[in-house]
């Protein structure tokens, strides 16, 4: 009997692993898909704060930098840092734990995906091969390209190729390249759609990188091909209101309870849902202060305001349609947590918070994050004519000056779209 049991317990105990691990099927004969690791759960990309040891060691080593300076401190952010200390490090690690997340919901496009990844630059390129536009963004040693199939001339030269299974999507394939710099592309049709799209991922894997060292296969196969989801689920626990070219989504049960001015600055709009409060603010872009969507500023800005708490925190650039927006992800399971976005056109900043008790709320910190990424504009298309750049003025010029970063960028985005 008590053999019986223990048998028994072990097969529960697979069943269970294997149930929360990526569940990447392929048909008989057919080779794996390279990269996918029992080890990594299914929703790895919902929870994704990349921190290795190497992200540990320079944040340390920043730490012990600011701890150290004599020097009156000459900005904000230096002033902060000697009056708090304790968010030095968190600071640093912050910027090397962000992810990136992509919406597409423009004529036949509606989808979501992300990638655990930083963005430093985004571009909208058309594509000699398909059907564009397509969305590229890039870190420091990585793209991704979403949209219609595309590579058809560069797929000539992959090493191996195959085809899968997963839940949501048909027709999934995928190609592999491995080089100095690692590559996969995969192509799918969600279900029940007529639309395929393509996706590439490029990132070497290099072991030092404190950003992100895992090889493209592993990025892919357990990261972005399990975040893939259509954006057609929102409409079942929200919808979409709109401020001039500014479109959002509230909880279908939401209330709008208020809409003011304040400070003679901000409008504001505020609505109510049981266990939620959300405030939509808008206000004009003043050119003299810093911009108020760049990654730097609103880690720091954060960790300031809340007394350097931000271990649970999740930070993510959001592309919406090709226009980015920087997000805030404050969650504490079944109590109090916020949710935190800006993003700017050409004449505005919008900030939407959430403040929101799970264990109250009819509604998941999953469908609160989702609806709150949908933050958008309807003219996005003429926004976006030019680079979306995700760092200070300082910072761009010096990549811009690089021989290598842009001109390794731009050279791959020509193979791509041929």
């Amino acid at each position: 009997m008590l053999r019986k049991s223990i048998i028994m317990m072990v097969l529960a105990a697979a069943f269970t692993m294997n149930v929360s691990a990526v569940q990447i099927e392929v048909p008989k004969w057919q080779p794996p898909v390279p990269g996918v690791d029992a080890s990594i759960p299914a929703n790895a990309y919902e929870n994704y704060s990349h921190i290795n040891e190497n992200a540990q060691k320079e944040a340390e080593a920043f730490r012990i930098k600011m701890q150290g300076s004599q020097e009156e401190p000459k900005s904000g952010m230096y002033k902060i840092f000697k009056e708090k200390p304790d968010i030095v490090k968190p600071y640093k690690l912050g910027e090397f734990s962000q992810s990136t997340v992509i919406l597409l919901h423009e004529g036949k496009y509606n989808i979501r995906l992300s990638v655990p990844n930083i963005s430093l630059r985004g571009d909208t390129v058309d594509s000699k091969s398909s059907d564009g536009p397509l969305f590229v963004v890039r870190g420091y040693t990585s793209i991704l390209m979403v949209g219609p199939p595309h590579a058809k001339e560069f797929s000539k030269h992959m090493h191996n190729e195959g085809v899968y299974t997963y839940p949501g999507l048909e027709n999934a394939s995928w190609q592999i390249l491995k080089a100095k710099t690692h590559m996969m592309y995969t192509e799918f049709t969600p279900k029940n759609t007529n639309t395929t799209y393509g996706i590439t991922y490029l990132g070497g894997g290099d072991v030092k990188e404190p950003y992100q060292d895992k090889i493209a296969e592993v990025v892919m196969s357990n990261y972005i091909i399990p975040s893939i989801e259509p954006l057609s689920g929102l409409d079942h626990y929200s919808h979409v209101k709109h401020w001039d070219n500014f479109s959002y989504r509230i909880p279908r049960r939401a209330k709008l309870v208020s809409e003011a001015l304040e400070k003679n600055k901000y409008e504001v709009r505020s609505y109510e849902d049981t266990g939620i409060k959300i405030r939509v603010v808008r206000y004009k872009i003043d050119p003299k202060f810093s911009d108020k969507i760049l990654v730097k500023q609103e880690i720091l800005s954060f960790l300031n305001k809340n007394s350097g708490v931000g271990d649970s925190t999740q930070y993510a650039t959001v592309w919406n349609n090709g226009i980015p927006g920087f997000l805030i992800d404050y969650y504490t399971p079944n109590g109090e947590s916020y949710l935190r976005h800006f993003i700017k056109d050409s004449e505005y900043y919008y900030s939407y918070r959430i403040d929101y008790d799970e264990s109250k709320s009819p509604y998941k910190h999953k469908q609160l994050r989702d609806m709150v990424e949908y933050a958008g504009f309807d003219n996005a298309e003429s926004l976006r004519k030019e680079p979306q750049w995700r760092i200070s003025d300082s910072h761009k010029k010096k990549l811009d000056a690089d021989p290598i970063f842009n001109p390794w960028y731009m050279k791959w985005i020509e193979i791509l779209t041929q």
